[in-house]
């Protein structure tokens, strides 16, 4: 057979082109079977934290993908360590634990640490440790109170709220008194909680007219031991700016060693001019 010069040099540019085509196949077929085959599950995130609910552990889910049942695991820690307390806690309203939902915990123990769990393709991911006061022999004492509670419409505190506003005068007003160049308002909370160790007081204007300037805050103020109470002056507003019978808000709030809110209670009242 003849040979013609450079043959063998064809024979080896196919070989190489069909090796290179045969492995680039290859690729592309692992990679389409490794593409299609089951994608693993996307983990949920979500912001838990802890409560207190009338000496029960409250459990408030405030951000975050809904967890439904199944998909979620409570564990607490007792003398013997972590067990799954999930069963322990009360079922999510239609079964879906989503934002603002809570769970309250009706066990028997008092769990030391908490710890929350997702449960996706198969596995567990913590999704939180949250810190709460009390367990052990302790219990959940004292009860504080939850975000966004406050005393009766009355102003005058509840048997369960630690700390009660009490403004020196008869009825519903607010004296303010002219000191210096400004008028200010005395105001005192009366506290029944031994754990607070911090008081501070809020003052605004109810009407939303922004030509009334009454807001003023003092933090952290003066705990009088004789009278049993946290007392502060509130105001500092020009005169020309108090206008007698405008009503104001005023917010108590009591804080623990922890920073910890236990108690608040706030309360609409009428301003008086005395001078």
């Amino acid at each position: 057979m003849t040979r013609y010069p450079g043959e063998e040099g064809v024979s080896e540019v196919i070989g190489v082109v069909l090796l290179v085509g045969v492995t680039v196949l290859a690729v592309a077929v692992m990679a389409a079977l490794f593409l299609s085959g089951p994608q693993p599950d996307e983990i949920p995130h979500a912001t838990i934290v802890a409560g207190n609910k009338s000496g029960s552990l409250t459990l408030a889910h405030e951000g975050g993908d809904p967890l439904r049942e199944g998909e979620y695991r409570i564990y607490i820690e007792n003398e013997s360590g972590f067990v799954d307390g999930t069963g322990s806690f009360s079922k999510p309203e239609d079964g879906v634990w989503s934002i603002g939902g809570a769970l309250v915990y009706n066990g028997t123990e008092k769990p030391e640490r908490v710890v929350v769990t997702a449960i996706s393709g198969g596995g567990e991911t913590i999704l939180a440790e949250p810190e709460f006061r009390g367990g052990g022999t302790a219990g959940f004492s004292p009860d504080p109170v939850e975000p966004g509670t406050v005393s009766d419409g009355g102003g005058n505190g509840s048997e369960e709220t630690p700390i009660s506003i009490v403004i020196p005068g008869i009825g519903t007003t607010m004296k303010f008194v002219k000191i210096g160049g400004d008028c200010r308002s005395f105001v005192s909370a009366n506290v029944t909680n031994v754990s607070v160790t911090r008081v501070d007081f809020l003052l605004y204007g109810y009407a939303t007219d922004s030509s009334k300037h009454y807001d003023d805050h003092q933090k952290n103020v003066t705990w009088v031991p004789g009278n049993g109470t946290y007392e502060a002056r509130l105001g500092g507003i020009p005169p020309g700016q108090i206008c007698d019978g405008d009503t104001v808000v005023v917010v108590a709030i009591a804080f623990n060693e922890t920073n910890f809110v236990v108690g608040c209670d706030a309360r609409t009242v009428k301003i008086e001019r005395t001078n």
